[in-house]
This record gives structure tokens, C-alpha cells and sequence, in this order.
């Protein structure tokens, strides 16, 4: 056992903890060790670091509820923060440096390029890895790994629930496109998607849909004429853009100089929640976007209330977006497998993860056993301009049974889609 993880491990005496998060037969004090540092790895710049300050949001109010409720094990919980600027060569850097103090358990990762990279890291070390919104189903198929955790929704749920949820509103609508950047997380929501339509199409509308090629888009960059042109040459009705964070700001921006999103009878975007809006405010085309969480779709619950009135607190911002939410309910996953094995050494971690069912700001989620994949309903939205203060409005909005989208598990095995 590694000297570092041995020192987490705390003894327990015969009387209950008052918080929360205790476990019968805590006795609080013989917890004495000093912090639980748990790592949080993150873009904090770059084009994605607005995205990163919801994962650093919502895991520091988790810590700090967990803090105030008398910590895990009865130990005060410190988050150890590096920026992984979404860059696998620096995500691994920071990885190794926190590996190399003794931290075994983090969180963040919201690049698939980078989560993809700490897979072999976190198991030559030992360490514990949980996405806060990666998007490759390889994490969870082919490139499968004990060490590494999706405590949110799946790609495949997310992209086949939206793909249902067109087939549903828009059964006349069976052109579709995509504005696909391209890379690991682009091709991996626009091959999904395409595995929907060709399931809930043909089985909602009876109508077999035509699949254009996509436009393939660069990462990172501040010019996107080009890909709009090769866009606007097309004749498709139904448009599904995976770009996200800055980029997708700048595309969205762009495109409408060029009109092109008024070509489109509906744009489906994958996962940029309420971005695209805030940046563009009464100029956004409206459009149905996937969210990790919804606040207003979450009323009622608890958890989401004292977490939206926390992030209030904490941000000024009323709307806290899904990536905050992933966040904290990373956190909270590990805090109950350390209180369920009464340690935080790796393999006591990972074991009482799997199958693990825990409290959410969406409700309760079951870590699926098999592959580390977290069993939870999507989330969906559909935004449009309005003359408000924020500039937009959601005008309706949806729940997915997770369970009713998300593929079956298979471990070590290429997920199998649909082609067109």
C-alpha cells in the first residue's frame, strides 16, 4: 500500500458522527490526519476556461457543504487546483505532480483529448480520475479503465436522447448536417447522433433519414469562414453542432453574418447549455442545446436548491451551468465510497464506486458497475432569443430516462453504432 494512502486511512471508535456524510461508529476524535486533498484538474485558460471555472464553482461548493457538515471521516477536505489549459501534455503534468505528493483521487477533466491521456497515468500511479463532462465513449468502451469514473451522463445517452427527441418534434425533418469539430469529442457526438436518427426515425416517423457529411471544423482558431461557406453549399434541414465553449461563441457568431443558421429548420447542439446564449444573447438562433444539468428541471430536490442558493452565494450567477453540477456530484461520489470503505487507499475507492447509487442535484445516479458509467436522465432544453435581461428565454424543456438511451455496457470493446 502506498505510504501516502496508507496515512488516509483513519481508525473508528463506537459513537456517530453528526454529519451528514458520517458513518455509524465514526468517532471523530481519532480523525486527526490533517486535510483529504482531493485533485481538481481543469482548464482555467485558454478557450475553454470559462468552462473550467464551473468545474472549480461546483466542486468548491461541494467541499465546502462537506466541509461545514463535518467533513469525510470526519477530516476537512482541501481541493488541490492545477489548470490543464484542456491540453493532454499539461493535464498529465499537473496529473503527475499531484500523483507524486501523494494525491490519489481527482476530478475535472472536461477535455476527452485529456481524459483520454490520464487513463494510463492514473493506473501506472494508482490514482482515481472523475470526468466532470469528457465526452469520448471510449473512456467506457474500447479504452476502458478501472481508474477512471463518469459520474454524469454518456455520450451515447446524450446524443441518442437528443437524436429521439427530434424524431419526435420534427418528424418531417430527415436532412441532417453536422458542424462537427474535429476531433476525439466532435466525431465521437456526430457518429451518436447519427446512430439515433437511424434508430428513432425509422422506429417514430417511419421515414428513413438522409445523412449529409458533416463539416469538419478546426479546434481552436478564430476564423470559421471557410467551414460556413463549405456549409451554406449544402441543402440539409436539420443541423447538429458539436463545437463547444469559445468556439462554438466565435462559430455561432460568425455564422450568422453569413445567415447561415436561418438556412436550418432546427439546430440541435450537443452540449454548450446556456454559453451560445449568454455570448449572444437576442442574436442566438434558437436551438435545442443538452445540459448536464437544469436548475428549473431540478426544483424541488433538495440538494439543487441549497446547491443553486450556495452558487448564488458564491458567484452572483443564478443559472449555474451542468459542467458545476458534474462537479460537485463528483465530490459527493467520493465522499460516500471513502465513507462506505472507510478509506481513501485506491482500491477501496474504486471497489465501493462501482455500483455505487448516491444524491444528486439531478436526483439519485447509479455508477454502473461494468464500466464506471453513471446511469442518469438527460437533460434538454430549447432556447430562444427574448427581450429579457439575459437576452434569451427557455422556452420548453425535457427529461430523458437515461436508461432508456444509454447502450448497453461493454468493457474493453469498441462501441458498436449505426452507420449511414
Amino acid at each position: 500500500m502506498n505510504p501516502a494512502n496508507r496515512r488516509d486511512i483513519l481508525k473508528y471508535g463506537a459513537a456517530a458522527a453528526a454529519s451528514t456524510l458520517s458513518l455509524p461508529g465514526l468517532n471523530l476524535a481519532h480523525a486527526q490526519a490533517g486535510p483529504l486533498k482531493i485533485g481538481l484538474i481543469t482548464p482555467l485558460s485558454g478557450p475553454q476556461e470559462f468552462i473550467g471555472s464551473y468545474v472549480k464553482n461546483g466542486a468548491e461548493i461541494a467541499v465546502d457543504q462537506i466541509n461545514k457538515a463535518g467533513g469525510i471521516l470526519g477530516r476537512q477536505v482541501a481541493l488541490e487546483i492545477r489548470d490543464d489549459k484542456a491540453n493532454p501534455a499539461a493535464a498529465l503534468a499537473a496529473a503527475r505532480e499531484l500523483l507524486g505528493t501523494g494525491i490519489n483521487l481527482h476530478t475535472g477533466g472536461i477535455s476527452s483529448a485529456v481524459v483520454l491521456a490520464l487513463i494510463p497515468v492514473m493506473q501506472q500511479e494508482n490514482g482515481v480520475f472523475m470526468t466532470c463532462g469528457a465526452g469520448t465513449e471510449k473512456m467506457n468502451h474500447e479504452n476502458y479503465s478501472t481508474n477512471l469514473f463518469r459520474p454524469g451522463d454518456a455520450p451515447d445517452a446524450r446524443g441518442r436522447a437528443q437524436a429521439r427527441l427530434m424524431a419526435e418534434k420534427y418528424p418531417q425533418i430527415t436532412r441532417w448536417t453536422g458542424l462537427i469539430p474535429d476531433h476525439e469529442y466532435g466525431r465521437t457526438m456526430w457518429s451518436i447522433f447519427v446512430d439515433g436518427l437511424l434508430e428513432f426515425y425509422p422506429a417514430l416517423t417511419g421515414k428513413k433519414p438522409e445523412i449529409l457529411d458533416p463539416i469538419l471544423l478546426p479546434y481552436g482558431v478564430s476564423d470559421y469562414r471557410n467551414s460556413i461557406t463549405q456549409a451554406l453549399r449544402q441543402q440539409a434541414d436539420g443541423v447538429y453542432n458539436a463545437t463547444y465553449g469559445g468556439d462554438a461563441i466565435t462559430m455561432f457568431q460568425q455564422a450568422r453574418g453569413f445567415g447561415l443558421m436561418q438556412r436550418y429548420k432546427v439546430v440541435c447542439d450537443a452540449a454548450n447549455e446556456f454559453l451560445v446564449a449568454r455570448g449572444m444573447k437576442q442574436q442566438l438562433p434558437p436551438h435545442w442545446t443538452g445540459m448536464h444539468y437544469y436548475a428549473e428541471a431540478n426544483k424541488g430536490n433538495a440538494m439543487s436548491d441549497r446547491f443553486v442558493a450556495d452558487y448564488l452565494a458564491k458567484t452572483k450567477d443564478p443559472e449555474p451551468l451542468g459542467w458545476a453540477a458534474e462537479a460537485h456530484a463528483s465530490i459527493y461520489a467520493l465522499a460516500k465510497a471513502i465513507e462506505k470503505g472507510k478509506s481513501t487507499d485506491t482500491k477501496s475507492v474504486i471497489a465501493n464506486l462501482k455500483g455505487l447509487t448516491w444524491d444528486t442535484v439531478t436526483g439519485p445516479r447509479t455508477l454502473r458497475a461494468e464500466d464506471n458509467q453513471a446511469i442518469k436522465d438527460v437533460e434538454l432544453v430549447y432556447i430562444e432569443p427574448a427581450a429579457t435581461d439575459k437576452g434569451y428565454r427557455v422556452a420548453q424543456y425535457q427529461k430523458v430516462e437515461g436508461k432508456s438511451v444509454l447502450l448497453p455496457a461493454s468493457p474493453g470493446k469498441k462501441l458498436v453504432l449505426r452507420k449511414a
